[in-house]
């Protein structure tokens, strides 16, 4: 092409400065989309113990995930000093959860959780960088900032980018180990190796799903060994011996790696295998929690490594857990149907939806681009592919599908491979040229059109923000951060008397919003204020969190209270993830829940008559409901009427066994009140 010179000029002027023009465009959207966000689900219980691995050393806390992101995130709270929250020792997810609640409960939380934000906002900005070192070493610096535009308007990015979560943490350095693979396989030394050894423990540090990087290596490693072309007019035997002279050192330097990078992972685990400090348990105990894993293989693996003190404990703890809900999964939700457990097709069809156009397209178009096809390329596109395919794929053999953040590490070897594709082509043809521009263009029109609201994007086939709840749920859509949002709508419309159903840790009272509760599964161990009985029919504005609406926690059909409310059309959708109805509203099915809340609760302040009483109005509402039958039951055995007691638990489990078995994994099975199981 003949106005590539004075643009291979121009780029080579001023790459520095448009990097980091781009990287304030960056900074500027995160920040002004994540200040008008509440707080979101998990981002509590992470700032909560990160301070307690600070304070305390107590990694029993959150051991879900590894250290090195909450460490990052509440490096802000060593100044501030806030009261640190004693923990419930009740079990192991409770601790971080109710004492995330209790920092955000104290005076200046929302400064408390900009401020951590910032702080974990250093991965994104590390990510980005490797992305443009990436590309320019790989390929050139065209293609190395035509990576960085997708990459600073990837909505996917943008979203997680400032949230206290281990998605970014893990991506950033799945990709640096990788990246630093790469330059140390092109030329090898001491000081390479090094770099690679610590980015593989930083990764294992940031995310249990990071211990892929090192099968992924040893993939790479392979390759490398495949693909080795001697110099000059070698003999097949100098070939072969310097084929093997390759593989030896490729595997003495994985042997270092991985020892390096466990060596790591103990230093941010203080080298302790203990997980909490003083002889302190974690609720249920190791030994105990690995028994719940009903897969003979993991649980041999992970056994020994406990046994043996190979890892810390509150890894391995973490590494059951995940592999538990990796195995039996969580209820999920696509194009408007709720599956038991994941599916294989859920990362697929998730990926389609909230990936822009104009990003799809590049990478459709990759098989037309000459840079995957030339033989000098080929060891950068197999270091782009390779671990973007293992990733993916074993993201794919997981049941926990319940959102696209879990495969965010894909996202960075995608960008540079549908970079080098699309400069590959430009260069072909002036005509190359526009189309990719244009493709472009669309990719960074369809991101701002979303701003502010990044989590619940989906790209126009699948209708944009305002629908995205329709084919998907959980973090895909909102994870519970839409507070500021609603007060801000509530506030602009003058509302004053509303219903709100929402499943996330804060108080919405603490919001301005005045709206009275309807019922979720939350309402039971969060404390939300008082909470009463909803009448059989109600008046609008009524709101319901998209999580309610899915009924993710509820399960299918008739099993959620909230399904009448499935096929209407919502007068308003807030911040893409808050659903408003206008009355008024026969909601029954509701009614009986929140008659169920108040039973439980009465029942646990002892108060048995008035328990029955409520649990009875339950059960009345809604016959069909296994929740009102089994708290009926206790309420009976509580008041000592077996013979009623047996009837209404007899009545749940056949409910259970009857109505949607499928979903049997949401909850246990109903317990004999007159005989309840040892816990």
């Amino acid at each position: 092409m003949s106005s590539s010179r004075p643009l291979d000029i121009w780029v080579q002027k001023w790459f520095t400065l448009v990097v980091l023009a781009l990287l304030l465009v960056l900074a500027a959207q995160m920040f002004f989309s994540a200040r008008l966000e509440s707080q979101t689900f998990d981002e509590p219980a992470h700032l909560y113990a990160g301070y307690s691995y600070w304070l305390r050393s107590d990694f029993g806390i959150n051991p879900e995930h590894p250290p090195l992101v909450k460490l990052v995130a509440s490096l802000p709270l060593l100044v501030e000093r806030p009261k640190y929250p004693e923990p419930t020792n009740f079990y192991f997810r409770a601790d971080s959860v109710f004492g995330g609640i209790q920092l955000m409960n104290m005076p200046a939380a929302d400064t408390r959780l900009a401020r951590a934000r910032m702080a974990v906002s250093v991965f994104i900005f590390l990510l980005a960088l490797l992305v443009v070192l990436a590309s320019r070493e790989m390929f050139d610096q065209k293609t190395a900032l035509f990576a960085l535009a997708l990459f600073v308007f990837d909505p996917m990015l943008l979203a997680n980018g400032p949230l206290l979560g281990t998605d970014v943490g893990g991506a950033c350095f799945i990709f640096a180990t990788v990246y630093a693979f790469y330059r140390y396989v092109k030329r090898p030394s001491l000081a390479r190796l090094g770099i690679v050894a610590l980015a593989a423990g930083l990764a294992l540090a940031a995310k249990h799903s990071s211990i892929l990087v090192l099968p992924i290596l040893i993939f790479l490693a392979a390759i490398e060994v495949v693909i080795w072309q001697p110099g000059g007019e070698a003999t097949m035997s100098r070939s072969a011996q310097g084929r093997r002279r390759i593989a030896l050192r490729l595997c003495a330097a994985l042997v270092v790696i991985a020892a390096v990078s466990v060596t790591i992972l103990w230093a941010f685990y203080g080298f302790r295998y203990a997980a909490r400090p003083g002889g302190g348990q974690i609720v249920p105990p190791t030994a105990e929690f690995l028994k719940t894993l009903n897969h003979p293989v993991e649980a041999h693996v992970i056994g020994f490594a406990m046994r043996h003190h190979l890892l810390p404990e509150a890894y391995l703890y973490g590494f059951t857990d995940i592999t538990i809900l990796s195995r039996e999964g969580r209820p999920m939700f696509l194009f408007g149907k709720l599956y038991p457990a994941g599916r294989w097709f859920y990362f697929p069809a998730a990926f389609l939806i909230k990936s822009t156009i104009g990003f799809l397209l590049l990478l459709a178009l990759l098989s037309f681009a000459r840079v995957v096809w030339r033989s000098e390329s080929r060891r950068e596109i197999l270091f782009l592919l390779v671990p973007a395919v293992v990733y993916f794929g074993s993201a794919m053999t997981s049941k926990l599908n319940i959102g696209i953040r879990h495969v965010l590490p894909v996202m960075p070897f995608l960008i540079v491979l549908a970079a080098a594709g699309a400069i590959s082509l430009a260069r072909r043809s002036r005509v190359w040229t526009w189309a990719v521009s244009i493709i472009l263009a669309f990719h960074i029109a369809s991101s701002l059109r979303a701003f502010p609201d990044y989590l619940p994007y989906s790209n126009e086939i699948f209708g944009g923000v305002d629908n995205t709840h329709r084919v998907l749920a959980d973090a895909n859509v909102g994870w519970e951060g839409g507070l500021k949002a609603l007060h801000a709508y509530i506030e602009k419309k003058q509302i004053r008397q509303c219903w709100f159903a929402y499943s996330g840790p804060p108080n919405p009272v603490a919001f301005q919003i005045p709206c009275r509760q309807l019922p979720t599964w939350l309402t039971l161990y969060v404390d939300h204020g008082p909470f009463g009985p909803v009448p059989e029919t109600i008046e609008g504005p009524v709101f319901l969190s998209s999580y309610e609406v899915s009924g993710s926690t509820w399960g299918s059909d008739e099993m959620n209270p909230y399904e009448p409310f499935v096929p209407m059309q919502p007068a308003h959708v807030v911040a893409g993830e808050i659903l408003e109805y206008d009355g008024p509203f026969p909601v029954t099915k509701v009614a009986a829940a929140s008659e169920n809340i108040v039973a439980l609760t009465l029942l646990n302040q002892h108060n048995i008559d008035q328990a029955v009483i409520h649990a009875e109005k339950a059960v009345a509402l809604d016959p069909g409901s296994l929740a009102a039958h089994e708290t009926l039951a206790t309420a009976y055995a509580a008041h000592h009427q077996p013979d009623d007691a047996l009837r209404e638990y007899h009545t749940a489990q056949h409910l259970y066994a009857t109505v949607h078995p499928d979903f049997q994994g949401i909850e246990d099975p109903p317990q004999n009140p007159l005989h309840p199981s040892p816990q």
